[in-house]
């Protein structure tokens, strides 16, 4: 049996060819080809990933030759705001008064009738839809009450009202290089409306002189109870003539921005304007 198995492995090994087994050079030799070859594989690999992906960012772009966009920020909207000193809001609020009862008669909506129309300040007058957002004297009584001068007493009413118990309308003169301003509040009560008026005549009288850094402000009352049931009328130096009138419940507040220092003339015309606007609250509500 031994025999046999030799005899066939001698056979087996005749009958393969020679074979001459690599040098350790050559097998290293190689290896090291094998490893370019694959290196070569990766980076054509990553190429042709770079090409598709900036093929589907122009198919998904703008054609050749287009400008970039323009990177997208908001723009808000700018208000008209004068740019003077005392254009600026005020730095505090003074404390708490008697709160407006909350209401939702409509006796507290201010009509479009209420308000004075263009032609009671004059035939060069007209009516600007924009809401007014610049200068106002409560800055000044703000760095007032910041710098001591005044404690905020007796304090201004305080709550929530109806949105329609507010109401305010600019009118321009481009001709006189005027314009005006008026507000009315409804406070639902003679009584808030009073301390309103109360409130703003001691501001006037304890701020009557303010300086502060750029801004030097005087106030002088120049004209007492002239309309309504209670009525101011304050010079802001250099330029602005204020009237404030109550009517009942109602509470109307008139600002007017001369060019140059206010006449006495002017405030004559100031006084027949706020004698008019009770007029137009009186015609247009149950207030009197």
């Amino acid at each position: 049996m031994r025999d046999d198995i030799s005899q066939q492995l001698d056979g087996f090994g005749a009958d393969m060819p020679a074979m001459t087994w690599a040098s350790p050079e050559e097998i290293r030799g190689r290896g090291e080809r094998r490893r370019r070859v694959r290196a070569a594989g990766m980076t054509t690999a990553a190429v042709v990933a770079t090409v598709l992906v900036a093929g589907t960012a122009f198919a998904l772009g703008a054609r050749p030759g287009d400008p970039a966009p323009p990177a997208t920020t908001a723009t808000p909207a700018v208000p008209r705001i004068n740019t003077s000193p005392s254009a600026r809001p005020a730095l505090t609020t003074p404390s708490a008064g008697p709160s407006v009862p909350g209401s939702t008669s409509a006796d507290l909506v201010i009509p479009a009738g209420a308000m004075l129309r263009a032609s009671d300040a004059g035939p060069s007058y007209r009516v600007d839809d924009g809401e007014y957002l610049g200068e106002n004297y409560r800055y000044v009584t703000g760095l007032c009450l910041e710098k001591g001068q005044w404690d905020g007493e007796p304090s201004a009413p305080t709550g929530t009202r109806p949105p329609g118990a507010r109401r305010q309308q600019v009118l321009e003169s481009d001709k006189l290089r005027m314009h005006l301003v008026q507000q009315v509040d409804d406070y639902g009560s003679a009584e808030l409306a009073r301390a309103r008026m109360a409130h703003e005549r001691a501001g006037f009288e304890h701020c009557a002189k303010v300086d502060h850094r750029e801004t030097h402000v005087t106030f002088d009352v120049v004209r007492r109870g002239f309309a309504g049931a209670e009525s101011l009328m304050v010079l802001q130096s250099p330029n602005v003539l204020l009237v404030l009138v109550r009517v009942d419940r109602m509470y109307i507040e008139i600002s007017i921005f001369y060019p140059g220092t206010p006449s006495a003339l002017n405030m004559a015309i100031a006084g027949n304007l706020a004698e008019e606007a009770v007029a137009r609250i009186c015609a247009a509500t149950t207030a009197c």
